[in-house]
């Protein structure tokens, strides 16, 4: 989780931990910064929390803000740029196949070796396969 405050700290994006009505996670552009509120009150534990950043730190990198005005088309792409830039930060495709050839291949096992989500290695795992990289 540290790395993820950091890299954000080194590219100039503002993390806040307030609580919100909206969601659990958000990035907006505020005066040409981009900012990332992460609300704690709506997470069940680290591996989520860790999931929420990375995912917004994605929409930082890619440039993919949206707001409800765009398509369901835009936002759906943009969401998978930045679930992408997302796996990139937390479960890297080299260390995820050192995992598989290191025995470690149920969804779980990789979750708790990268301190995510299942549903986000799923996530990983099906961007990751459409790339062409396993």
């Amino acid at each position: 989780m540290n790395y993820l405050l950091k890299y954000a700290d080194d590219n100039n994006y503002s993390v806040f931990f307030n609580k919100t009505n909206i969601t659990k996670s958000l990035s907006v552009e505020i005066n040409n910064a981009l900012c990332i509120n992460v609300d704690e009150s709506k997470i069940e534990n680290e591996a989520e929390k860790r999931v929420c950043l990375a995912h917004e730190l994605g929409h930082c990198i890619s440039g993919t803000l949206y707001t409800i005005n765009h398509s369901n088309l835009y936002r759906g792409s943009a969401e998978y740029r930045a679930d992408y830039r997302a796996a990139k930060l937390v479960i890297p495709i080299n260390q995820l196949k050192e995992c598989i050839v290191n025995g470690i291949t149920e969804k779980y096992e990789i979750a708790e070796y990268f301190n995510i989500t299942e549903e986000f290695v799923e996530r990983v795992y099906y961007i990751y396969k459409n790339k062409g990289l396993i």
